[in-house]
């Protein structure tokens, strides 16, 4: 997959905008960092669905058949980005959640309060590069690799990609706060879901 300029320089912002915003004078906590950026990557994706998110109450976890497809996606690009960047990953390590027998910690924010930290300026990073709701996801993945890939010599790439990936889901399957997304953001596709 070939992602645009826009959207590198997309990632790059929402690198600062996490580092910013989710650490403490840029010092940053990676299980959190990482999950934050994740999370934030499939609920952009999730918003692209056209579910009437209006109408669920936030942190309702929903069963949306598009999110298992779409979602690796975004871990591909991920996993692309680390092989491309000479990280390898052992195979065996992989499939578990950031607290698993990796080494990994828990993320230090919950769900609701990342994304209530992150989604609004993510939501402006992307309309001012004039991206869609995915092509922004695409982005927020972009930066997930990158955070994987700078945290790896602390926590291991393992640890950070099954962070990582158990945070696209997360997003991808859970309704966020409430958000104004700017119109040139919204999606021109439907899709079925249902609630959990």
């Amino acid at each position: 997959m070939h992602l645009t300029r826009a959207q590198h320089v997309a990632a790059e912002e929402l690198v600062e905008l996490i580092a910013s915003r989710v650490g403490t004078n840029r010092d940053i906590h990676p299980e959190t960092a990482i999950a934050a950026t994740a999370r934030l990557a499939g609920s952009l994706l999730l918003r692209s669905f056209d579910v009437p998110l209006a109408s669920c109450e936030p942190g309702s976890v929903l069963i949306c058949e598009t999110a298992n497809n779409e979602g690796l996606l975004l871990i591909q690009i991920m996993a692309a980005y680390l092989a491309g960047s000479g990280i390898d990953l052992d195979e065996q390590k992989l499939g578990g959640r950031s607290s698993n027998a990796t080494g990994g910690e828990a993320p230090r924010l919950e769900f609701l309060d990342t994304l209530s930290l992150l989604q609004d300026p993510a939501l402006a990073i992307g309309a001012r590069h004039r991206l869609n709701l995915v092509q922004t996801a695409q982005a927020a993945a972009l930066a997930m690799a990158f955070f994987v890939k700078e945290c790896a010599p602390q926590i291991g790439a393992e640890t950070g990609f099954n962070a990582a990936a158990f945070g696209v889901v997360e997003g991808s399957k859970t309704v966020p706060p409430r958000a104004s997304v700017p119109r040139q953001l919204l999606p021109s596709k439907k899709s079925r879901f249902k609630f959990w």
